[in-house]
């Protein structure tokens, strides 16, 4: 029967298969490829509406017109109260001409439909960031494969490369582009590092070195 052979091998694999250390092969002049397992949020670097904080604007607008109509309300209701000689008004406010009222009425009603429409914006994004979930393979960046090789670990990475895929059926498109950079959030389980240990190469990258070396 014949044997199966494995889509990836560890490092480790990869040492021992080429008689090597595994720091001999992350500083192989072949650069091999090396992937890490995530499992999270996985964005295009340049989304940074998506990416952590990237409402943050939206969010202070937010914050302010409700500030501000919750100020305009209760003006309107005491204005309201006065008019009617329910409410004497303090030493510190002024009583405002119907016109007036008129104007704080209009602009209370477009903040409403400004918290509306921002609302809806940020649920929106919020629903958008958790179709980002990516559950397999990134490429790791040469910077943390240095830094695995010099100190055995590495800061766990922020930003990797999303790994190309082979035999993508034609007319299906990826949700990010191939071979960009993204930037990772809320893995889990939530790693600190790094090591030699979790990296693995595709055996299409092992072979077509192999065959160069024949």
């Amino acid at each position: 029967m014949p044997t199966i052979e494995p889509l990836t091998l560890t490092l480790a694999e990869v040492a021992e298969r080429w008689n090597l250390l595994p720091q001999e092969v992350l500083l192989s002049p072949h650069a091999l490829p090396m992937y890490f397992y995530f499992d999270g949020l996985v964005f295009d670097f340049n989304d940074k509406w998506h990416r952590a904080n990237g409402d943050v604007s939206i969010v202070q607008a937010l914050e302010g017109h409700k500030t501000r109509q919750s100020t305009l309300e209760i003006d309107l209701q005491r204005q309201t109260m006065h008019k009617r000689g329910l409410l004497k008004l303090t030493q510190w406010e002024e009583a405002l001409s119907d016109e007036e009222m008129q104007s704080q009425q209009s602009e209370s009603d477009r903040l409403t439909e400004e918290i509306a429409r921002l609302g809806e914006l940020l649920k929106k994004r919020s629903e958008e960031r958790q179709r980002s979930v990516r559950n397999g393979l990134l490429r790791a960046a040469p910077r943390s494969l240095n830094e695995i090789a010099e100190r055995g670990q590495t800061r766990f990475p922020q930003f990797a490369y999303m790994p190309h895929t082979p035999n993508r059926p034609a007319g299906e498109a990826a949700a990010i582009v191939e071979g960009s950079v993204v930037a990772l959030e809320d893995g889990f389980p939530l790693k600190e590092f790094l090591t030699g240990a979790d990296l693995v190469v595709s055996m299409l990258d092992i072979r077509a070195v192999e065959d160069l070396a024949k």
